[in-house]
């Protein structure tokens, strides 16, 4: 009983101590998406060219979730499975109770909201190019990809990986009961080596569902790894030197970043070093990120931050722009406007977790 009670107590805190690194995704993610600039005096200085530089590294961070995605979905079914209390029509519940209600009020601001508040600030029209219908069924991506822009509505350019994940959440409980327990191991990697081999041919965007299930697949096999062989991983993490781990971190972001191969060969390379370094957060006592408070305590207002934070740079953006009529400065531009807007991105994260979303999520156990 007592092993048992252990064991329930290191789950808890692995899933806890990969708090921190959805707090670091979304912060990379707000850091490529809050530098821009139209003015051409500025966007040829130096300081700008320097930032918008190194903003692109910083283009990491929806990878990440994607990783996390299938690492915790793949543990948490295999772990209900064994115990059999492993529901599909509960996964599904769950699922829909915190996905959906913020998905579909973005969307809704997207479409029927942002357009007002745009022409009315803007001057512009209220003309939206993306497909309500494709949206509304978790579409998004695709209807992004087809039109080969962003849509034109803030709100509704962050939704492509959601819409990803909830494609995720359909297909993958349905190859759990397929295949089952350990044999779900060989099934995931079939899937990782069918996408692999599909991007490669088809040379398919990073927006697609088939070339996401790279990072989905690599997230999931280490959950699996992490499910059935818990003590061996454990064992070895503990071991293994933080400078080793390090090291592979930045080598799997080296070949992110510069595509030493193929793009998807170097997606899966890093999808890999990410889990080991999760791996590494969840079973090694040393160096452990969910130490640092501010990082793994917002980690749960990781979703809202990420579907807001486009809302809150425009509406920064377009106060001191165009209502308040402040210059185009490299101070505006690169301090004042991306530090207001994450702390709005916060404040409306937090209301949301607080007001609306922890209404629905209050419903699981039920």
């Amino acid at each position: 009983m007592k092993m048992e009670l252990q064991i329930n107590k290191e789950q808890k805190f692995h899933f806890k101590s990969l708090d921190a690194i959805r707090t670091i995704a979304f912060m990379s993610t707000f850091l490529a998406h809050s530098f821009g600039s139209d003015d051409a005096t500025l966007k040829s200085s130096q300081t700008y060219q320097a930032v918008m530089t190194v903003r692109g590294f910083f283009s990491f961070g929806v990878p990440v979730f994607f990783v996390l995605s299938g690492f915790l979905i793949t543990f948490l079914m295999l772990k209900n499975q064994e115990s059999n209390r492993f529901s599909l029509k509960d996964f599904y519940k769950k699922r829909i109770l915190r996905i959906w209600p913020v998905y579909y009020a973005v969307v809704i601001f997207g479409f029927f909201i942002f357009p007002l508040i745009r022409s009315w600030t803007l001057g512009l029209p209220t003309y939206e190019n993306a497909s309500l219908g494709m949206y509304l069924a978790f579409l998004s991506n695709f209807d992004q990809i087809n039109n080969g822009v962003l849509p034109f509505g803030v709100a509704l350019g962050p939704t492509w990986s959601v819409s990803i994940e909830e494609q995720f959440y359909v297909f993958w409980p349905l190859l759990v009961l397929l295949f089952p327990k350990r044999r779900f191991g060989s099934s995931i990697l079939a899937v990782l080596l069918i996408s692999t081999i599909v991007s490669i041919i088809f040379l398919l965007p990073g927006t697609h569902t088939v070339f996401a299930m790279i990072y989905l697949s690599v997230g999931a096999y280490f959950g699996y790894l992490s499910f059935y062989n818990k003590w061996n991983i454990n064992e070895k993490m503990t071991r293994l030197n933080p400078l080793w781990m390090l090291f592979i971190l930045v080598l799997s972001l080296l070949f992110f970043w510069y595509n030493f191969l193929p793009k998807p060969i170097s997606v899966l390379i890093f999808s890999a070093g990410i889990s080991l370094f999760m791996l590494f957060q969840c079973y090694s006592p040393r160096f452990s990120l969910s130490k640092i408070k501010i990082l793994e305590n917002n980690g749960k207002y990781t979703y809202g931050l990420y579907l807001y934070h486009s809302i809150a740079i425009f509406i920064i953006h377009t106060l001191l722009r165009n209502v308040l009529k402040m210059d185009e400065s490299s101070s505006l531009v690169l301090i004042y406007i991306p530090f207001l807007s994450l702390l709005l991105s916060y404040v409306i994260a937090r209301l949301s977790y607080r007001y609306f979303e922890s209404y629905f999520l209050k419903l699981k156990p039920k």
